[in-house]
């Protein structure tokens, strides 16, 4: 299973998780959003939303 990262939480994947990730398009980069953070980015905006180079920084990777 690849490991999934919600770019607003950092929330991660894994096989005892039952979060649903959503793959979206932002600022035309392919990301991920966790169903807890769909609120955010709906009623607010894509600033919320990490690159994928801020998660690999902030994680560490």
């Amino acid at each position: 299973m690849e490991k999934v990262v919600c770019h607003v939480c950092l929330s991660q994947s894994s096989k005892n998780d039952n979060k649903v990730y959503l793959k979206s398009i932002c600022r035309g980069e392919e990301v991920y959003v966790c169903t807890g953070c769909i609120p955010q980015v709906i009623h607010g905006s894509g600033e919320v939303v990490k690159t994928k180079e801020q998660v690999k920084k902030i994680l560490g990777e």
